[in-house]
C-alpha cells in the first residue's frame, strides 16, 4: 500500500457514528469507542476472584492536539494520555478502561433549589467535575456555612442590583456566596463557579418599589450566576406543568394500584420528552400543540407500524385530513351551506355532543362532519368506527 493511499483511508477514518455534541467536548469522538469496548467484554469476559486495578499510559508527546494529556512522572512513559484499567490478575486480560478526563472534562452547571443547599454536596460536586449553584433560604435556621444575617447587615445600605460576595475553602474546594440586594431583601446563592460580572448574554431586568411615599424603578443586568438562575430555574417546573397538562396519563388513568400509578407517571415524562426533543430540534415555530402531538402520538401506539402494517398508510390520510378535530369559531351555532353561522349569543357557545346519546357541553367537531358536534371521547369511537368501514 502506497503512503499516499494509507493516508486517504486515515483522512476519512471515523471512530463514531454520532454527530457533534452541541456543548464543548473534546473527547466526543472517542466516547463511543471506548463504551463499546467496556460493554463488548462485559458481555463476553468474566474476571477471575481477584482483579487488580491501576493507571496505564498511551504514549502522547504533543500535549495541544492531546485531550487530557498529563504528565506522569512515575512511569515509564510520562507523557500522554492516562487510564484507569482494571485487569484480570490470573489471565491478565484487560477488561475495563476509563480515560481520565482532567481538565479538559466537559463541565457541567447545575442550578440547584433552596432544598439542596447543602454546602458539603455543593463540594463533593465540585470534586467530582460539576459545578453548581444553590438559591439559599433561611428554613428555621440558615444553611450550615452561611452567615445569613450577617450578610444582611452588610447588604442593607447597599443600593437596589448591588452585589457582594463571600468566598470560603472546606479541605481546599473554594466557593463562594452570593449576595444581591432586592428593593425588600437581600438574595443569597452558594456557588463554586462563576463571577460577579454581566455579559453581553445576560439580560435586563427591572424593579419597582415604594420609598418613603415615593414610587422608584431601576433597571439593570443580571450578573452572571443570578442570570443563570433566573434563566434555567424553572426547567424542572415547566417540565411537570406541561406533564400535567389535561389530559394526561396521571389524570386520565385511575387506578388504585401503586405500581401503575409509577408507570403511568414513566410513560408521561417519556412522551413528553419526545415531544420536548422534536420542539428543541425543529424549532417551537413548527411544533403542533402537545395536545395535537399526544392525540398523534396516541394513534401510532394503537396503530403500530410493526403490527398492523397494510393499514398504516390508510390510517394517516385519515388523521391528518378527514378526521381532524375541530374547534368552531367564536360564536359559532351552526354550520349550514358550507359556512358557520355565527350568531350564537355566548361568544365561546357550548354544544351537546350529538354522538350515541352522549350529553357532553362541547364545541368541538370533526372535519368530515362540521355539523355535528362532538367530544374528544366520542371523536375516538367516530374515527375507530370509520376505519372499520374502511376496511
Amino acid at each position: 500500500m502506497s503512503k499516499r493511499w494509507f493516508n486517504l483511508i486515515m483522512r476519512e477514518l471515523r471512530l463514531t457514528g454520532l454527530s457533534p455534541p452541541r456543548f464543548a467536548d473534546k473527547f466526543w469522538q472517542v466516547r463511543e469507542l471506548i463504551k463499546s469496548f467496556n460493554s463488548h467484554m462485559a458481555s463476553i469476559f468474566v474476571s477471575s476472584w481477584v482483579i487488580c486495578l491501576n493507571e496505564s499510559m498511551s504514549i502522547s508527546f504533543n500535549r495541544w492536539t492531546c485531550p487530557g494529556w498529563v504528565y506522569c512522572p512515575r512511569k515509564p512513559h510520562p507523557f500522554g494520555n492516562e487510564y484507569h484499567m482494571a485487569c484480570c490478575a490470573q489471565s491478565g486480560i484487560m477488561f475495563a478502561v476509563e480515560m481520565v478526563e482532567g481538565k479538559d472534562r466537559p463541565r457541567k452547571y447545575v442550578i440547584l433549589d433552596s432544598g439542596f443547599c447543602v454546602l458539603k454536596a455543593i463540594i463533593e460536586l465540585k470534586r467530582r467535575g460539576i459545578y453548581s449553584c444553590a438559591l439559599i433560604k433561611k428554613r428555621r435556621f440558615w444553611p450550615t456555612g452561611v452567615p445569613g444575617e450577617a450578610m444582611d447587615s452588610h447588604m442593607e445600605a447597599k443600593e437596589v442590583d448591588d452585589v457582594d460576595a463571600v468566598q470560603g475553602c472546606v479541605n481546599g474546594a473554594t466557593y463562594n456566596l452570593w449576595a444581591m440586594k432586592e428593593p425588600d431583601y437581600t438574595m443569597k446563592m452558594m456557588a463554586t463557579s462563576g463571577s460577579l460580572m454581566a455579559d453581553e448574554t445576560c439580560r435586563t431586568t427591572s424593579r419597582r418599589w415604594v420609598e418613603n411615599g415615593k414610587e422608584k424603578t431601576k433597571e439593570f443586568s443580571y450578573t452572571l450566576p443570578f442570570d443563570h438562575h433566573f434563566h434555567y430555574r424553572h426547567a424542572v417546573d415547566d417540565h411537570n406543568n406541561l406533564r400535567h397538562s389535561l389530559p394526561s396519563w396521571e389524570d386520565t388513568w385511575v387506578t388504585q394500584r401503586w405500581e401503575l400509578r409509577v408507570l403511568a407517571f414513566v410513560i408521561a415524562v417519556c412522551e413528553l420528552n419526545a415531544y420536548l426533543a422534536i420542539r428543541f430540534t425543529e424549532g417551537k415555530t413548527c411544533m403542533p400543540t402537545l395536545l395535537n402531538f399526544c392525540r398523534k402520538y396516541g394513534w401510532q401506539l394503537i396503530m403500530n407500524d410493526d403490527l398492523v402494517e397494510d393499514t398504516v398508510e390508510h390510517y394517516q390520510l385519515t388523521l391528518e385530513g378527514t378526521h381532524t378535530l375541530c374547534q368552531a369559531p367564536p360564536h359559532a351555532r351552526v354550520f349550514r351551506n358550507r359556512h358557520w353561522i355565527c350568531d350564537a349569543m355566548q361568544r365561546y357557545q357550548q354544544f351537546a355532543c350529538g354522538y350515541l346519546g352522549c350529553n357532553n357541553r362541547i364545541r368541538t367537531y370533526c372535519a368530515c362532519r362540521p355539523g355535528v358536534w362532538l367530544c374528544g371521547t366520542c371523536h375516538v369511537r367516530h374515527v375507530l368506527d370509520e376505519l372499520e368501514r374502511g376496511d
